[in-house]
């Protein structure tokens, strides 16, 4: 019984700590919020956070790595079996919206955007194999080199709707997107659906 107790108090703490640094992020740049800040916040002791946390930078890259692994398992659950350019933008945009809070973090801390790049990334054999596929004349180190442009433009492209409040419908982001990545290539290798 002492043990769930403990599990429930920990779990509450680490649940405050990270809403502290949402709710901080708010209004101040990840670099400027210090540890002091988020345990005054969380209402936790120092002793807490030094526990689970090197600093808040390292709580920030751990928040990041956690809902990275989870989004990347949800979507290679949902885009693996017939992959598309499309069903993974899709999948990307829909978690970037259940995930409001989370993803308006990203966009407080610019230098660090590790969690798209993460996910995108981690889908980079299959975006890679259908270069190729579908223009002949690529080789592998073109392909890569492409590959990190559309990476960063796609990046960068997401970071900007999410900053303007995700204005735009995330079904014309996903065109965007796509758009961009048909530009970068000089061709449509990615049909979107209403074009079949």
């Amino acid at each position: 019984m002492k043990n769930s107790h403990l599990d429930r108090r920990t779990k509450y703490s680490l649940q405050a700590i990270r809403t502290a640094l949402f709710d901080l992020l708010e209004s101040k740049e990840l670099k400027h919020i210090t540890v002091t800040d988020v345990c005054m916040l969380a209402d936790v002791n120092r002793g807490t956070f030094y526990k689970y946390y090197e600093d808040v930078q390292d709580l920030f890259a751990k928040i990041e790595l956690s809902v990275a692994e989870e989004t990347c398992e949800t979507i290679r659950k949902n885009c693996l079996e017939n992959f598309s350019v499309q069903k993974l933008l899709s999948n990307i945009l829909a978690i970037i919206i259940e995930n409001k809070d989370f993803t308006r973090m990203l966009t407080k801390n610019p230098t660090e955007t590790r969690f798209l790049r993460e996910i995108i990334s981690s889908f980079r054999p299959q975006l890679i194999e259908t270069m190729p596929s579908n223009i002949p004349e690529l080789t592998t180190e073109i392909c890569d080199m492409y590959f990190d442009f559309i990476l960063g433009g796609t990046v960068n492209l997401l970071l900007q709707w999410i900053k303007k409040d995700m204005a735009l419908p995330a079904s014309q982001m996903e065109t965007l997107s796509i758009q961009f990545i048909h530009s970068v290539l000089g061709t449509k290798i990615y049909p979107l659906s209403n074009e079949n």
